[in-house]
């Protein structure tokens, strides 16, 4: 039984079969020819509802705000996974009830570290271990890497241990976030290697 309900527990048993034989009564199919379902598993199994069990998260997408609707408990979503069925359409549904059609976790998980790097990505960028110093340069010391953020022709640039990027950013707060990106996902960290290697021979 997939939903793993029995008599005891109220749901009525029904014979699924996986497959028909022509020319074969009910009660003539192989005993591994028949599942044991309960009466709404076994519909879900025929598409007549939606099934309980055997969905698959095939992607997210973060809207930025509370713009979505989760198409299976109308609730307002930021955070939106689609999940496919092979005997049901598609549907776009936030991460509880993403949660509860795979029967995982991984949905919450997914939004919690997001809203974890989120947190920890404003504290970076509101942190008072900012210095503002000549001419408007912002500096941070991070992870042992001296950070800065330089005003350059009505834009901003980031220095890291005294290198000067070449990208140029909109706002503080864009560089800031560009430079707390690389710290996560570590490119900061291979580059300063590389650059030690490259200077040391």
């Amino acid at each position: 039984m997939r939903c793993k309900r029995g008599s005891l527990q109220g749901a009525i048993l029904q014979v699924h079969h996986k497959e028909y034989l022509p020319g074969k009564l009910p009660w003539e199919y192989p005993y591994e020819s028949c599942d044991t379902l309960c009466k709404g598993c076994h519909a879900g199994e025929h598409g007549i509802v939606r099934p309980f069990s055997g969905w698959e998260c095939i992607g997210h997408d973060d809207l930025g705000d509370l713009s979505g609707g989760c198409e299976l408990c109308g609730k307002s979503i930021r955070h939106v996974f689609f999940v496919q069925h092979e005997k049901w359409p598609s549907l776009e549904v936030g991460e509880t009830c993403c949660d509860h059609l795979t029967d995982t976790t991984e949905a919450s998980a997914h939004v919690e570290s997001l809203r974890r790097f989120a947190s920890r990505l404003q504290r970076f960028i509101q942190s008072k271990r900012w210095k503002a110093g000549d001419n408007g340069v912002l500096r941070i010391h991070q992870k042992g890497v001296r950070l800065a953020v330089e005003p350059i022709d009505e834009s901003y640039r980031l220095l890291v241990d005294n290198i000067q990027g070449n990208r140029r950013f909109s706002s503080v707060d864009e560089a800031k976030t560009f430079a707390f990106e690389l710290f996560e996902n570590g490119m900061l960290e291979a580059f300063l290697k590389k650059k030690k290697r490259d200077d040391t021979r």
